[in-house]
């Protein structure tokens, strides 16, 4: 035995249409406003790191040129004197 579902749709009165129409423009609007709200803060933060970004590295790089005005090494770089004690020959020619 088969049994046959009937689905029944019946159309929305014309005061659910607009309604329904209302609130979707609503909706609409609230989700453009906080979209935009949204990407404005993005951009702002992206705006504020990058100028965090951009006065650490002049910073470190006026550091660096201090140092080298002052005869003085910048970072790891160690200045030293020093004397050969014994010269290892190379199988590659000298240049």
């Amino acid at each position: 035995m088969t049994e046959q579902y009937r689905i029944s749709y019946r159309k929305p009165g014309p005061v659910a249409q607009v309604v329904s129409f209302i609130v979707g423009i609503v909706a609409l609007g609230v989700a453009a406003f906080l979209g935009i709200f949204i990407l404005a803060a993005l951009v702002g933060l992206i705006v504020i790191a990058s100028v965090v970004f951009a006065i650490r590295l002049w910073w470190i790089k006026r550091k660096i040129d201090q140092a080298v005005r002052d005869g003085k090494s910048p970072g790891d770089v160690l200045h030293a004197e020093y004397v050969v004690i014994e010269k290892q020959e190379s199988d590659s020619p000298e240049r």
